[in-house]
């Protein structure tokens, strides 16, 4: 027979280990209540030598455990334990499953809002009075005038204002985080100011996201945008070797295609080496093959003729972010047919050294779009800034576009600058940038012309759901409430309340 192990020490000093356990326990536990009542002395003010608080503590501590009240005799009319429990799982389970429907049910449940009464531009097909724009779970449903309506949708009364579709800003920094859905913080200031704006999308590094104020639902709009290269004439040694890695990717593709040719009549032949193709020989890859678009940073002519050299070279789609001199060479631009990213308030003096036209110009933007460019506007600096410089941030994305207006660029092209053009810029026209039935229900609704000095957002729709109203946040509610723009200033300012605590 099997004797548990270490029988032999289960008894220590002649006494069972078991009892000498208890005992200690047992002394443990008096010293622990001793050492309470002395507290409690303290605190109460009995003398410290007292017995009185020690005896109670203690004899609460020694006193027996409470016997367990004894269980009612089941008799022949007593309902069993187990059906009781069966009947409460039951039950349990029923609310469970009615909880789960109810939320089935709501998140199943279509969403709409109704924006009725404003004037409507769509950028892509003219402007309509009076007409109402209807969505459906983030997306432009119907557009017209005597819409069936359904009874639970969200009604936005619009009339006095003006839609437009969300802006797209092409540059930002400090809106979203990389990558956007994990990182971002989507109760941040900059946001909040950013949809005051009226700005919806927003290139954030290599990606495009949405100002999902409050979620980070369906905040991804495209990721892997563009590839940056770099072909200054302050680095001969990288233009170099960047044509000769486009020259031997060429090379490559014509073997390619002899192979494929030889192929037909030749089933021995023999498939050229592409072991090599990675690193920038990929990117080249991809450039000649319109997988990505190529980004270039030119600002003097000579870089920019450069740039639009080399992408007609190897017939790749480009795009000049900078071109402060682009209004010298627009005619070699658009031949090669690259897209330019502009600011048009950009100022670098003219060298009078040189005696071909050089420097900035207000009329580049102008220019450009003469020559049938595509343009993406930006402002000077990408980012919310809030330490005193004001007027060339992404808060004032608009006004950038109307100091282009200001250089003899249509109103209408303006506007396209920084809603559909940018988007067709970026590759996600197919949802954003206009008012059509079908494409996210991204709007910003103004109290007045988009591009005037004192336009303010009335409220941003983001995927259907209205993320900023100006009356209903501390922002600009102050400021000409209900769209009056001649209503007199307001007695204080956001955020320090004038004359608060006198």
């Amino acid at each position: 027979m099997t004797m548990p192990l270490f029988k032999s020490q289960r008894r220590v000093c002649g006494c069972d280990s078991d009892v000498v356990s208890r005992r200690l326990l047992g002394h443990a536990s008096r010293f622990a209540a001793w050492m309470m009542a002395m507290l409690l002395g303290v605190l109460v003010g009995v003398p410290v030598g007292s017995n009185a608080a020690s005896a109670q503590v203690i004899e609460s501590i020694d006193a027996p455990d409470p016997k367990p009240e004894p269980k009612p005799e089941e008799g022949d009319d007593a309902e069993p334990d187990d059906s009781k429990k069966s009947d409460k799982t039951e039950a349990g389970k029923k609310e469970d499953e009615s909880a789960d429907e109810e939320e089935d049910e709501e998140e199943d449940a279509d969403r709409y809002l109704a924006i009725t009464g404003a004037v409507i531009h769509t950028v892509t097909a003219g402007d309509s009075f009076g007409k109402t724009i209807l969505t459906k779970n983030g997306k432009i449903d119907q557009i017209g005038y005597d819409l069936d309506i359904p009874e639970e949708a969200e009604r936005l009364d619009a009339t006095g204002f003006h839609v437009y579709p969300g802006l797209v800003a092409v540059g930002s920094r400090g809106l979203l985080a990389s990558p956007p859905e994990d990182d971002t913080n989507v109760y941040a200031l900059n946001m909040t100011l950013a949809l005051a704006a009226g700005v919806t999308t927003a290139v954030n590094g290599n990606s495009v996201g949405k100002m999902t104020y409050g979620s980070v639902d369906d905040i991804i709009v495209r990721r892997e945008l563009f590839t940056s290269l770099k072909y200054s004439s302050r680095q001969p040694t990288a233009r170099r070797k960047l044509r000769e890695a486009f020259e031997k990717v060429r090379q490559y593709q014509r073997d390619l295609e002899a192979y494929e040719e030889e192929k037909k009549t030749d089933e021995d032949a023999e498939e050229p080496d592409n072991k090599w193709i990675s690193g920038q020989y990929k990117t080249c890859l991809q450039l000649m093959k319109h997988e990505v678009t190529a980004t270039f940073d030119a600002n003097d002519d000579y870089d920019i003729v450069a740039c639009c050299q080399l992408a007609e070279r190897y017939n790749f789609k480009a795009v000049i972010k900078g071109a402060t001199e682009g209004w010298t060479v627009a005619s070699q631009m658009a031949r090669a047919g690259v897209s330019a990213i502009v600011t048009p308030r950009t100022t670098v003096a003219r060298d009078s050294r040189s005696n071909r036209p050089n420097g900035s110009s207000i009329e580049n933007a102008a220019i450009l779009h003469r020559h049938g460019i595509p343009l993406a506007i930006v402002p000077r600096t990408t980012s919310i800034t809030l330490w005193g410089v004001a007027g060339t941030d992404l808060l004032h994305l608009a006004m950038e576009a109307a100091f282009a207006v200001r250089g003899g660029l249509p109103q209408d092209a303006a506007i396209r600058a920084i809603t559909i053009d940018a988007a067709r810029l970026l590759g996600i026209d197919h949802r954003v940038g206009s008012i059509e039935v079908g494409k996210d229900a991204d709007f910003v609704i103004t109290d007045g012309d988009l591009l005037h000095y004192m336009t303010l957002a009335r409220w941003t729709i983001v995927n259907g759901r209205i993320v900023y109203d100006k009356d209903a946040d501390s922002l600009f509610e102050h400021i000409r409430k209900g769209g009056d723009r001649d209503a007199p200033p307001p007695d204080d300012y956001w955020p320090h309340r004038l004359g608060a605590g006198q």
